[in-house]
């Protein structure tokens, strides 16, 4: 069921982290106009609860976010805009920008924190905005992304905020102190452009084997107005993971094309090693890493490079009746787990 709607508002921002295709001098958006749009749209699908902001930085829209948010909150929708915080200049300031937020409806802020980050935006800027939530017991979470070499970690945050922080548990029932001081703490994936800072050995590699957890669960849409089968960080505007364009086509119909599509299915269902390991036993010249930092970073390469996008198009008829047949019995599991509760209680 889909429950989230995720507003990649722009991909404008004032920051130019390594591993990040948004920038300054990325102007793609969306006008406040079709932001409202999207959001009468996702509501109308009638699962619809939460509406996400993010991008780039989506501050950066001004008033148009605030328009935003308060729509959404009109509708009923919880809300949550995810920043670097860089509007934060003084604790007057970040109190005063905060109010607004909180003013137009704004249920939750997430605040990105890390060491690429701070190259661009000073971290007395997030202690700023954070300070001005945890007054408030304002919903905030702290994006953490580190290596093995960071300098900015959970310790050092709270020392420098003089908060301790609450790790985030997904599923985890927090008392309202607890929801203004959390912290989520991630390893940093390597997409997007090359990084002169960050050297491969200083990554924290793990599991990306398995179905992606990701794909087909909200509704994404860009800032170029496509709707995406995630809102990963792979890099933007890949013909596999660029859906149909929302000025044309319905959501509605958007929605069942991507969910018809055998290469999101087979993401869904197996995940990108999957596709990866199908490549490779088509053509073994055809060769990827023992290593990835998580599934993200795996299916960033798989759909950037060129000879594996050419064999997977080739060869892709040779798995479809495969996918299928696992979708069909995915279906079924759930139909009868939706099924079993009703059955036991009579």
């Amino acid at each position: 069921m889909i429950k989230s709607l995720v507003l990649l508002v722009t991909y404008q921002c004032n920051a130019r982290c390594d591993y990040c295709e948004c920038g300054p001098g990325v102007r793609n958006k969306l006008s406040g106009d079709d932001i409202v749009r999207y959001i009468d749209g996702a509501k109308a699908l009638g699962t619809v609860r939460q509406v996400i902001f993010t991008g780039g930085e989506p501050t950066l829209l001004g008033d148009d976010l605030l328009r935003a948010i308060a729509h959404a909150t009109s509708a009923g929708m919880i809300t949550r805009v995810v920043t670097n915080g860089w509007w934060a200049r003084t604790p007057e300031a970040a109190d005063e920008h905060v109010g607004r937020l909180i003013a137009h409806g704004l249920t939750e802020i997430n605040i990105s924190v890390d060491d690429l980050h701070q190259r661009w935006v000073p971290l007395e800027r997030v202690k700023n905005a954070f300070l001005a939530c945890y007054r408030r017991r304002f919903k905030c979470l702290i994006a953490h992304k580190e290596t093995k070499c960071s300098t900015i970690t959970k310790t050092f945050l709270e020392t420098y905020f003089g908060v301790g922080l609450v790790d985030y548990r997904a599923g985890q029932i927090y008392t309202t102190d607890e929801e203004c001081r959390l912290i989520s703490t991630g390893g940093v994936v390597p997409v997007g452009r090359p990084s002169q800072i960050i050297i491969p050995e200083d990554l924290t590699y793990g599991g990306f084997q398995g179905n992606c957890q990701s794909v087909l669960k909200d509704v994404v849409v860009g800032a170029d107005h496509h709707l995406l089968p995630c809102c990963g960080i792979v890099t933007k505007n890949l013909p596999e993971l660029t859906l149909a364009d929302l000025r044309s086509t319905p959501m509605i119909d958007a929605i069942e094309e991507a969910n018809n599509d055998a290469i999101l299915n087979w993401l869904t269902l197996e995940g990108p090693a999957a596709i990866g390991r199908f490549v490779s036993a088509q053509e073994p010249t055809v060769r990827f890493a023992s290593r990835y930092v998580n599934a993200c970073h795996f299916c960033n390469e798989l759909f950037t490079r060129a000879d594996a996008r050419t064999v997977l198009h080739r060869y892709i008829d040779n798995a479809k009746e495969r996918i299928s047949l696992l979708r069909t019995f995915l279906e079924r599991i759930r139909r009868d787990e939706e099924l079993l509760p009703i059955f036991t209680r009579s």
